[in-house]
């Protein structure tokens, strides 16, 4: 039986971070089985700031039959987000409408306008504080009917939030956001289902005097081999051709081995980053590359093979993101 049949099935079996779950519903004094379809969006993303442009790349990691490569969107002008983790969710046979996480926080994005914050980094830790909370509600609306003990560890997040941006006066910036749940037995095998506020993690800049280069986010963890700064770290043959094609790209990437990343050309980090995950993904691999430079101008340099999702209509009875 393949695993979309398995998921409709009586109680449906979720594959998240590689772990089974199991979902119930309650109604009134009767527990009834619901039948819920999740989907992830499963891989790498690769983010380096070179000098005035900010590169986001993403490459994905079949963990499951149905999964998405990382969902790298523009967030409004100035900033860029990459979704990770339980992205779709689908009710079958209900008449609700799928709900993909990463179109609500697009909406939620057009919503909140544009970076400008003329130069207060303050007010920038509220705007990443609003996107971690819009999300929130989002993640809380899909898992509130969630009433099974799920197997998760509680340190591996259910969904995971890459958002980058620029700060006049400021640079750039790199969070992670984590959301992890939290389980409480109420008796009979029965569980409240609780997602924690995120955890927020400055990726970018790093503390003062650690290397300014390549970083990496997989989801899931499980996900096996070097990053794309250790395969340079240890000359690759793969890499090591692609360095020495041009006498650009040779610099440029000697600039990541350095740790001064904004010291290198984006043209030749761009150039870089097409030939280099072209080389050490396996034919067929999704992948997508952005730029993000210091005028808050996001340009596409590798597009997404996948459609773009969009949010259900307001009246579909799909949650909102945000309060109104």
């Amino acid at each position: 039986m393949n695993r979309q049949r398995q998921f409709l099935i009586l109680l449906s079996t979720l594959l998240v971070a590689g772990v089974s779950l199991a979902v119930l519903s309650a109604s009134g004094q009767e527990q009834s089985a619901a039948e819920v379809v999740v989907n992830l969006a499963a891989g790498r993303v690769d983010v380096c700031v070179a000098k005035g442009t900010l590169f986001v790349a993403t490459t994905d990691e079949n963990v499951e039959p149905g999964s998405h490569p990382p969902e790298m969107e523009a967030l409004g002008i100035g900033r860029v987000g990459v979704l990770l983790g339980a992205v779709e969710w689908i009710s079958p046979g209900t008449g609700n409408p799928t709900v993909r996480l990463d179109a609500e926080l697009d909406h939620a994005a057009q919503q909140m306008g544009p970076v400008d914050n003329n130069g207060n980094a303050g007010q920038e830790a509220t705007d990443v504080e609003n996107f971690g909370i819009a999300l929130l509600e989002q993640v809380r609306a899909v898992t509130k009917n969630i009433h099974h003990k799920l197997d998760l560890d509680p340190d591996d997040p259910l969904v995971e939030l890459v958002l980058a941006d620029y700060l006049d006066g400021y640079g750039f910036e790199v969070w992670l956001l984590k959301y992890r749940i939290q389980q409480v037995a109420l008796g009979n095998d029965y569980y409240d289902t609780r997602v924690l506020r995120p955890a927020y993690v400055q990726l970018y800049p790093p503390e003062k005097g650690q290397p300014r280069t390549l970083i990496e986010v997989r989801y899931p963890s499980e996900i096996q081999g070097p990053s794309l700064l250790e395969l340079l770290k240890q000359n690759d043959p793969r890499l090591q051709k692609v360095r020495e094609s041009s006498s650009r790209i040779f610099e440029a990437t000697g600039h990541l081995l350095e740790g001064e990343s904004p010291k290198a050309r984006p043209d030749d980090i761009g150039q870089f980053l097409r030939e280099a995950l072209s080389v050490v993904h396996a034919p067929g691999t999704r992948m997508a590359i952005a730029e993000l430079n210091d005028s808050k101008e996001f340009v596409w340099l590798v597009q997404p093979t996948e459609p773009r999702p969009t949010a259900a209509p307001a009246d579909a009875g799909a949650p909102s993101l945000l309060k109104h």
